[in-house]
């Protein structure tokens, strides 16, 4: 069993007993300022009900490494059941960032705004940074490069698929109605950008495959400012405990 399929097992069981929220649409985010910096972090959870111990991690780290921190929890409802409303939601989601973005930098003079995700927080990532010159580095642990193909085939949304097989949808047409989302149809304009990209060739949960699609796609377009890092047995969710939890990358 790899390590994804046991980290599967034990959100299933917690799932399972999770008092369950509203599935209303919502985002909230936290802000610290940092008097002596002109660096922002973002941070953006991929989806949830709750702050993932990752992102606490991470938030922790790049305060006490003397950066401004701005992170966002995005709600799980982000996916719905109703296609059409993934769609408005995640535009939602870009629209708010990016506005808070231009209010930040203006009213505390940022001259370098970094954003980091994992997993299907690359959507918002690519959503948010492409043709924003206010973005500086970018930083993608185990992404994807389609929404629908990702959750379409990876083991944590599983019950998505279902929902969606039951309306009669198909992956094709998941993609064809999604298209505007996919992280690989909205890296066109992210020149002058530093990128950084981590995928698992045991990923279960962003499959391998997507994630070297987005990945390589990224590298042909910036050669120069693009680095990769793949490993080969870590999986999706210690890919994302490493850099969150241990590696520099992030805090540079």
């Amino acid at each position: 069993m790899s390590l994804d399929n046991v980290f599967d097992v034990v959100y299933n069981i917690k799932d399972f007993f999770k008092k369950r929220k509203s599935s209303r649409f919502y985002i909230e985010k936290k802000f610290f300022k940092n008097d002596k910096t002109s660096v922002l972090k973002i941070i953006i959870s991929p989806r949830g009900d709750s702050v993932p111990p990752t992102d606490k991690i991470l938030f922790r780290r790049l305060c006490k490494k003397g950066y401004s921190c701005l992170y966002y929890c995005i709600s799980g409802s982000v996916l719905s059941p109703d296609v059409s409303e993934t769609i408005r939601y995640f535009n939602l989601v870009k629209d708010k960032i990016r506005s808070d973005i231009v209010e930040l930098k203006t009213r505390h003079n940022f001259e370098k705004i970094d954003i980091i995700s994992s997993s299907l927080g690359a959507v918002s990532v690519c959503l948010v940074a492409n043709n924003n010159e206010d973005i500086d580095n970018i930083f993608l642990i185990v992404p994807g490069s389609c929404l629908a193909s990702s959750l379409w085939n990876g083991i944590r949304t599983q019950n998505l698929r279902k929902i969606y097989e039951n309306q009669k949808i198909n992956q094709e047409e998941l993609k064809n109605i999604w298209a505007t989302l996919a992280p690989k149809n909205n890296i066109n304009e992210l020149r002058n950008k530093n990128i950084f990209i981590s995928i698992s060739k045991s990923d279960k949960v962003i499959p391998y495959v997507f994630g070297k699609e987005f990945a390589s796609l990224v590298k042909d377009l910036y050669p120069n400012n693009t680095i990769i890092k793949e490993n080969n047995f870590l999986g999706h969710f210690v890919t994302v405990i490493k850099y969150y939890f241990f590696s520099k990358e992030l805090l540079k």
